[in-house]
């Protein structure tokens, strides 16, 4: 198959509210579970933050909540209708240290040098072979001791727990990463953190890797399988009739007691040489 790399405006998950809801969900669940690892890479009280593809702005919530009226929180977004929603997100937070900017990975408006710390969620998955070229426009932005802080998945380690898989729910898993990769995504990135940093650069001080957990029941109204299946019709990757057999399907692993998705999640930390 060939494959080109994605257009960063053509992000193929659709902003539906329960995508929207989920969004939401996953910052909540980042911040617990990442906290220690967000303060050693310096997001605290007063700090100067980014976050690259920051969608619908949910982390953009949870970063300022933590550095305060005395820090800064960017958020650099290429997709009008993502900055729209971390607008709202924001407003209804009464956030005033937060602000969101259009830009992609590679050319983000920042100045360089002006960073405590950088995110990029979720985002290298999407933007294919330009991967390197974002960890290194990135690791530009950082103060010296500044922290690049990268998270992304490996979608071929994603696993439905079910004694007896549904034939249906394995489909849509299939399909899903065939259409991805037909996108030019690399699905497989998130192993490959660690070495990016080091390609860019920076010092490795940190990785982690964990499985975690997302319910039957969350995963049958949201969650990139579903949210990718818009684009995938309108590409002609599926019909209308793989939607409504897809959906039925996630309905019947959500009625199963214990059912569960199991996504793999990458963490590498990389710092900037201090002067």
């Amino acid at each position: 198959m060939t494959t080109k790399p994605p257009d960063p405006l053509d992000y193929a998950l659709h902003l539906s509210e329960d995508e929207r809801k989920r969004f939401r969900m996953m910052a909540a669940r980042a911040r617990n579970e990442e906290g220690a690892l967000w303060a050693a890479a310096g997001v605290r009280s007063g700090a100067h933050v980014a976050d690259i593809g920051c969608g619908p702005g949910a982390v953009l919530v949870e970063l300022a909540r933590i550095v305060g009226d005395d820090g800064e929180i960017i958020g650099v977004e290429p997709d009008p209708v993502a900055r729209a929603a971390a607008d709202e997100e924001i407003g209804a937070a009464g956030l005033h240290t937060v602000r969101v900017v259009e830009g992609t990975g590679t050319a983000s408006t920042l100045a360089e040098g002006s960073f405590d710390t950088v995110m990029v969620r979720h985002v290298l998955f999407h933007v294919g072979p330009a991967a390197p070229a974002v960890v290194d426009h990135c690791a530009l932005l950082l103060r010296p001791g500044g922290h690049l802080y990268l998270v992304d998945t490996d979608a071929d380690a994603s696993r439905i727990a079910l004694a007896d898989p549904d034939p249906d729910a394995a489909d849509l898993a299939v399909r899903y990463r065939t259409f991805q990769e037909g996108r030019g995504c690399n699905i497989g990135i998130g192993p490959l953190l660690g070495p990016l940093l080091l390609s860019a650069g920076l010092e490795l001080i940190e990785r982690v890797a964990y499985y975690q957990v997302v319910p039957a029941a969350v995963l049958s109204t949201g969650g990139p399988l579903v949210a990718a299946i818009p684009a995938m019709i309108a590409a002609g990757a599926a019909t209308v009739a793989d939607e409504e057999r897809w959906r039925a399907g996630l309905r019947r692993v959500a009625a199963i007691p214990g059912a569960a998705l199991f996504v793999p999640l990458f963490i590498a930390v990389g710092r900037r040489p201090p002067r």
